[in-house]
């Protein structure tokens, strides 16, 4: 019968048959005995409920009105002198809180009563876990009747026939405030009577009846029409310039469909979003609650109250952000002294409020906002316990030596600690808070990372996860979305404040773990490419072969990059959408795409981007859609080539010294600041792919012809370029990093070496690439380095293709990096797959939608066999008439595939770029000798022997 004290964790429940005695007439008014070891307990209560969730679950539906049950236990009773009944007191809708409140009466001895106020309620699963209550009768409150007071004529009847007597009526959750009036009232016990039962529920007449006793009240209006929506609004703004309101139900609980709105028609949005709704205590919104924003911050005034006398058990500190497109989500609160002069201030007003609403007896839950020129102004209060699901009992237990649910009870039993608390001060022996953990994604829990992190804090007390392994968690837009909840105490406050934000700082990456991220459950699933374009149309391939469906986005109108698909690539999608990137408001463009993803009808898994063209649209759409994503901050610098540099730099990685110019003085200067005469520097594109218009300049001369042939020209990605990068040039070797981050955990998949010469009058054209194993020195720093440039760039998740410029001097330098896997149409797909087991392609898929898989890779590869890719170059121009050097690559010992990007017929012109190569081979041997002598015999044929021109 302890309480557990563990956070929230919903009971699992059973029922339990009736057995009728004998000698009870059957037509009896629905009261059915029972008898021997059966017990109902918060264990049996709902038929098949799971109670895995804090969530608006229905419970079973009771074939009868009220039920008793009589249990067999040991235990001590406290019996009435008088009648020699057991005493008993009665809790209206035990739930939340309320639990707790039952725990402790029968703690105390006394038998519990329970009744249900709403047939069939939402909310009976909103139990914690760890407490268990055997209540010694049941009673269903008919609430579904059209005569209110024949139903409470029942319900009272059904409490007199049973066998003890009733020394106390309390609600236990804000549901049960109103019957638990009405019943009290008509019992004769301690009561606030039914006066004024209406306005401690409802909202709007709560905050009307405290402006009538002439107590601050906050501007609001009872809506039910968009009429009366824009009245108020009209009437705000002849108060304030700018507009802000809150938009919620007149009747919930917690930030259930609590709406910020600065503007009309956000208003209007939330009116409609609340309106004739279920709210969060399953309520139908009849109407709907306009209120003024109020500026400040947000307390909780506890008080429990005694024949008009109002006494402080604690206030509490809320802290509430604007997280998950949510303005107002719990993310925790703190018990703060009540001796500072704002703590008077508070006490003051809320025994006004209590006053003003006739809360006379009982416990009391205020949240009132305090602004330090205006002062204090209520929110709203509950005539009941604080509710929380009890999480914060433990922390005020620790900190103050008693509790709110300890008081009410005493209050209620004529016990003697209310005697002994001071009104107006409570002592606050150490710093304590309860923190509402948030989820920032929606997605299948597939661990908590962050539990043992938190279990190792200084001020740790205790922990509870709500959501569950396997299950769905939404993103926390309200208290019954959290995932769970954490309890704080210690004797420093700067302590307790360290370990609060670090346990925030966990959510973001590090607090769960989800298999798939996403905003609904996943069933069926979609994975959404943007720009399936190079190595992004084999994304597509296997997405469709992994049984997932797809929808494709392309980011840009007629886009001039969709030819770029490797022809061994073949699917079907689910979807085309066209992104409009020709509509001046981007932001409407991305909202109509999100629109038309949405209504492809499947929950989407993952947003990647297939091409280097659609890495910016993919962050953005993946950030606001709500799968795994990198966020939008950093969005430009992961595209744009001279922010990037910038944002490594600032992070203290080291990076290559550039200037971006935008006219010839800019270009002048940037040379003349090179440290060597004459000075050596590449001019190339700011925002492009591969080597496209890449130049090496060792005069002022040719940099400003390079300059003048970039700036303003479209590029290879069909961008114009505005301006030009101007960067130092780099000596060394030039290698790339692939690689695939989940949550942040960086994993490198490929390591290969650049081999790019100077021809054709071009400075940087590929002639292939090698795979290096990951093991060796520089490429161990390699990997280092990456890891630092990645973290610096936030690409959390997702591939990674990366250009570094290895110095044995100097060491690693970013070349340039790209948010999306290695590009080249995917040719070098089938070389790493041979030769180390997998590719980066097969990694971002398994780090989006198979993350055991990806826990599986080792940290960098091991090659099973070497491998390259020669990339063909054409030194000549002409019309291809036949190709004979493919007859002897094909011999080479190490020949694995060709890929021809001509055929006779065909005008070919010397390769000056990836653009413009015609065609690349893959090799494979076990011999690394064997492979380079096949790679330089490709070499010799492409002089003399691999294409006929005419």
């Amino acid at each position: 019968e302890d309480i557990v004290n563990e956070g929230f964790k919903p009971l699992k429940k059973t029922a339990t048959e009736p057995v009728q005695l004998q000698g009870k007439p059957s037509s009896s008014r629905g009261l059915s005995f029972f008898k021997g070891e059966d017990r109902e307990n918060s264990q049996s209560l709902w038929q098949e409920s799971q109670w895995s969730k804090l969530e608006k679950s229905r419970g079973k539906l009771y074939d009868r009105s009220n039920s008793f049950f009589e249990v067999g236990r040991s235990r001590t009773n406290t019996i009435d002198v008088n009648s020699g009944k057991p005493q008993a007191v009665v809790v209206v809708d035990p739930f939340s809180t309320g639990a707790h409140l039952a725990s402790e009466i029968v703690k105390l001895g006394f038998k519990c009563v329970r009744v249900l106020s709403i047939w069939d309620s939402p909310v009976a699963a909103l139990v914690q876990e760890g407490v268990v209550v055997e209540f010694d009768a049941t009673i269903q409150h008919n609430d579904t009747v059209n005569d209110k007071e024949q139903a409470l004529e029942q319900t009272i009847q059904s409490l007199k026939s049973l066998p003890f007597t009733i020394i106390a009526l309390i609600p236990g959750a804000e549901t049960g405030v109103e019957l638990a009036d009405q019943l009290s009232s008509r019992l004769g016990l301690r009561s606030n009577g039914e006066q004024s039962s209406l306005p401690r529920r409802n909202k709007y007449l709560m905050g009307e009846k405290v402006r009538a006793s002439g107590v601050r009240a906050v501007k609001q209006r009872q809506c039910t029409s968009l009429s009366d929506v824009r009245e108020f609004v009209d009437d705000l703004l002849t108060i304030h310039d700018v507009l802000k309101c809150v938009v919620k139900p007149v009747q919930s609980a917690g930030t259930d469909d609590v709406f910020l709105c600065q503007t009309y028609e956000e208003a209007e949005v939330a009116f409609k979003r609340i309106y004739k709704k279920v709210n969060g205590l399953g309520l139908i919104n009849e109407s709907v609650l306009v209120q003024e924003f109020l500026y400040g911050n947000e307390y909780v005034v506890d008080q429990v109250s005694r024949d008009g006398v109002h006494k402080i058990v604690a206030i509490w500190e809320y802290d509430k952000r604007q997280v998950n497109h949510a303005n107002f989500v719990y993310f925790g609160m703190k018990l703060i002294s009540s001796t500072t002069e704002m703590a008077k201030q508070l006490k003051q007003y809320a025994d006004q409020v209590l006053n003003a609403l006739e809360i006379v007896n009982g416990p009391s839950h205020m949240e009132v906002m305090y602004n330090p020129k205006t002062g204090p102004c209520l929110v709203e209060v509950g005539a009941r316990c604080q509710g929380g699901e009890g999480t914060w009992l433990p922390v005020a237990k620790e900190c103050v030596g008693y509790t709110q649910v300890q008081v009410t009870l005493d209050v209620y039993i004529d016990g003697n600690l209310f005697d002994k608390i001071n009104a107006n001060h409570y002592p606050l022996y150490k710093s304590g808070r309860d923190v509402d953990l948030v989820s920032r994604f929606g997605g299948v829990v597939r661990g908590f990372p962050g539990d043992s992190l938190i279990r190792a804090l200084p001020s740790f007390r205790s922990l509870s996860w709500e959501a569950k392994v396997g299950e769905f968690q939404p993103t926390t837009i309200d208290c019954f979305t959290r995932p769970g909840c954490a309890q704080l105490v210690h004797e420093s406050e700067e302590q307790i404040d360290k370990d609060f934000e670090f346990i925030h700082s966990l959510e973001s990456n590090g607090l769960i773990d989800y298999s798939v991220i996403c905003p609904t459950p996943p069933q069926p699933g979609a994975v959404v490419v943007v720009d399936p374009f190079s190595t992004g149309a084999n994304i597509a391939a296997t997405i469709i072969k992994m049984g997932y469906r797809l929808i494709l986005v392309f980011s840009e109108l007629n886009s001039p990059v969709a030819k770029l698909v490797s022809k061994s690539s073949s699917y079907q999608p689910t979807l085309l959408i066209q992104h409009d990137n020709t509509n001046p408001d981007q932001q409407q463009a991305i909202s109509h795409t999100l629109d038309a993803i949405h209504k492809a009808g499947s929950c989407v898994l993952a947003i990647l981007p297939g091409a280097e063209t659609g890495v910016e649209l993919a962050d953005k759409l993946a950030a606001r859609y709500g799968t795994r994503n990198n966020g939008e901050e950093m969005t430009e610098a992961r595209r744009n080539k001279f922010l990037m540099q910038e944002a490594i730099r600032k992070a203290g990685v080291r990076s290559i010294s550039q200037k971006l110019c935008r006219s010839e003085e800019e270009v002048i200067s940037f040379y003349k600041s090179l440290p060597s005469t004459p000075g050596k520097c590449v001019i190339k594109p700011n925002m492009s792919a591969g080597t496209d218009n890449v130049n090496l300049c060792d005069s002022l001369d040719k940099s400003l012809a390079a300059f003048h042939s970039i700036s303003g020209h479209c590029n290879g990605l069909g961008h114009v370029n505005d301006g030009a990068l101007c960067q130092e040039f780099l000596s060394g070797i030039e290698y790339v990093v692939d690689g695939v981050s989940r949550d942040g955990i960086y994993k490198v998949i490929a390591i290969w070496q650049y081999d790019k010469r100077s021809v054709n009058g071009a400075n940087f054209v590929y002639f292939g690439m090698r795979l290096m194993p990951g093991h060796g020195l520089v490429e161990q720093k390699l990997i280092d380095y990456a890891a630092k440039v990645v973290k610096a760039l936030g690409i959390l998740h997702g591939p990674s293709h990366m250009e570094v410029m290895y110095d044995d001097v100097t060491g690693p330098c970013l070349v340039e990096v790209g948010a999306r896997c290695q590009g080249g149409e995917g040719t070098w797909l089938p070389v790493a797959q041979e030769c180390i087991g997998y590719t980066q392609l097969d990694a971002t898929l398994n780090c989006y939608l198979r993350p055991d898989q990806f826990d599986n890779l080792p940290p960098y590869p091991k090659l099973l066999k070497r491998g390259a890719e020669a990339f063909f170059v054409s030194f000549s121009t002409g019309v291809v008439t036949d190709i004979p050097g493919i007859d002897k690559i094909r011999q080479l010992p190490s020949f694995r595939r060709i890929e021809m990007l001509t055929q006779p017929g065909a005008t070919i012109y010397p390769t000056i770029d990836c653009f413009t190569r015609p065609g690349s081979v893959q090799l494979v041997n076990e011999d690394l000798n064997q492979l380079e002598e096949d790679y330089n015999a490709i070499r010799l044929l492409e002089k003399d022997g691999l294409f006929l021109l005419s």
